[in-house]
């Protein structure tokens, strides 16, 4: 008898498994295991998804903000999460997030979970959802692999470091005799900051990110700015620092500069750091891999470098231009430079 239930337990798995929006009986009824602080973050976003419900009751008045979390369980064992948000203004482009394991699922393997977290993501019915972008680390292979598999083609490739309190920092290049300015984000500037962002992203990743003006004032606070130097005493955008507002984007940072390098950077980023790092010792800031001159830049400050992600894209509108081949044989390295023509040196 106890054979025969085995491969009948195992033929009925995916029926075991469910999907759902987090709702508050998942707090009762599957929180009972978890951590303090994960039974937070969900209450948490359990508010703000309710947030999200208004938002889209009301969608011809208010522009989707908020985050949804959904939630994979087994009976009434909770084995994993993800996020899902809208990364602009417009609420056409959302982004999902790593998936979160609680626990190991009895019935099924994580492969199915997290292949049934994220078809099922893809399949909300939140308003005017376009396009996709997830951002994942570069050594999630199985991750990687699923959501390949599920049309997701690679955009590019990050780098990310890592501030610490407890780092010596290089700031021996700083020279303030360098005439530059750095102005926070407001509507008169944030045009400039669009136009660095864009000249360094592919028109794939630009129309997948959906971003305008409006975007980069919703990604500043206090932290954030436009660098402008001067020339013949005309002010030119060189430089900037963007929030990031992927779901798991805390206290994180885009660097972007112009495409052609200007050697007063070497100068004035360090400052910029310096002046960030004063007043927010801990956060991670992240620079397109192929720009060999920020990057080595931040290594010299003295920043950690903590790993490098991949950012993938998916868009639900029919294509015409060329479409790349995602053969398990090609490297994701390969693909990327197909994608993305490497920074121009000055």
């Amino acid at each position: 008898m106890r054979r025969n239930l085995i491969p009948l337990l195992k033929e009925g798995s995916e029926g075991t498994l469910r999907v759902d929006y987090l709702r508050i009986h998942h707090l009762y009824t599957l929180g009972r295991e978890l951590e303090q602080v994960q039974l937070t973050n969900l209450h948490f976003l359990l508010f703000r998804g309710w947030v999200s419900k208004l938002e889209e009751s009301l969608s011809n008045l208010l522009a989707s903000k908020q985050p949804i979390c959904l939630v994979a369980s087994e009976g009434n064992r909770l084995i994993a999460s993800v996020i899902i948000k809208p990364i602009n203004r417009k609420g056409n482009t959302w982004s999902i997030s790593f998936p979160t394991i609680y626990t190991t699922p009895n019935y099924n393997t994580l492969r199915e979970v997290k292949l049934k977290l994220l078809k099922y993501s893809l399949n909300v019915k939140a308003n005017n959802i376009i396009n996709w972008i997830i951002k994942y680390p570069s050594d999630s292979i199985d991750e990687l692999s699923l959501v390949r598999e599920l049309g997701f083609q690679p955009q590019k490739m990050i780098r990310s470091w890592s501030t610490n309190k407890n780092n010596k920092y290089n700031y021996n290049s700083i020279d303030n005799n360098i005439n530059f300015k750095w102005d926070k984000i407001n509507a008169a500037n944030s045009e400039d900051l669009l136009r660095i962002e864009n000249s360094a992203e592919s028109y794939q990743l630009r129309s997948i990110m959906g971003h305008k003006s409006s975007d980069i004032l919703e990604l500043s606070n206090k932290l954030t700015g436009i660098l402008y130097f001067y020339n013949q005493g005309k002010a030119i955008a060189a430089a900037g620092l963007l929030k990031q507002n992927f779901p798991e984007d805390i206290n994180t940072f885009k660097l972007i500069r112009d495409v052609i390098w200007d050697e007063r950077l070497h100068f004035a980023i360090p400052k910029i750091i310096q002046d960030t790092i004063n007043k927010k010792n801990r956060l991670i800031i992240e620079c397109d891999s192929k720009d060999d001159y920020l990057n080595n830049l931040l290594e010299s400050i003295g920043l950690d470098e903590i790993n490098q992600k991949i950012l993938l894209g998916k868009s639900n509108l029919k294509r015409t231009e060329k479409r790349y081949s995602l053969s398990q044989t090609i490297s994701f390295e390969n693909m990327l430079d197909n994608l993305n023509p490497p920074i121009p040196s000055p």
